[in-house]
């Protein structure tokens, strides 16, 4: 089944937080890491039933996916979803699946929070055929500092 990307398109039109898709940059990463990701399983697995939705838990391919991406924009130092479709392609994420991208948030409980008062990134939260996760951030050395990327999948 091809990846179905509307939600990240609806979070694209309504957080405002696509750039420009050209993610040149100069910034070095200085780390990037999953490690959060077990936590932001729980955070939005709770946030999630209370909405009677099913919870999520951790996938690595979709961490793998997260990492790559927190990587990209923080080396950009801008937000961008690039080709997203094209992306879960090469990291074999398949049927529906979301993206979520912040920067500046220093927890991972500071970026779930702006992600739920976010209308387009609470749409992905809350998408119903969510199933799994992947979550990363990366570090460095520009305005935000710290970027961060959620995929959600089946």
């Amino acid at each position: 089944m091809r990846v179905l990307f509307i939600s990240a398109l609806v979070a694209l039109a309504l957080s405002g937080c696509a750039g420009n898709t050209s993610l040149t940059g100069g910034d070095a990463v200085l780390a990037s890491s999953t490690s959060d990701a077990a936590a932001a399983a729980r955070l939005i697995s709770a946030y999630r039933a209370s909405k009677g939705l099913s919870p999520v838990s951790v996938d690595p391919k979709l961490n793998e996916a997260a990492e790559y991406q927190a990587r990209v924009v923080a080396a950009a130092g801008k937000l961008s979803h690039g080709n997203f479709a094209s992306r879960m392609d090469k990291f074999g994420v398949m049927g529906y699946a979301a993206e979520n991208l912040s920067a500046g948030s220093d927890t991972v409980d500071g970026v779930i929070g702006r992600w739920k008062a976010s209308p387009g990134h609470n749409v992905n939260l809350l998408m119903p055929q969510a199933r799994k996760i992947g979550l990363a951030r990366a570090d460095a050395n520009n305005r935000y500092g710290r970027y961060w990327a959620l995929v959600l999948g089946q």
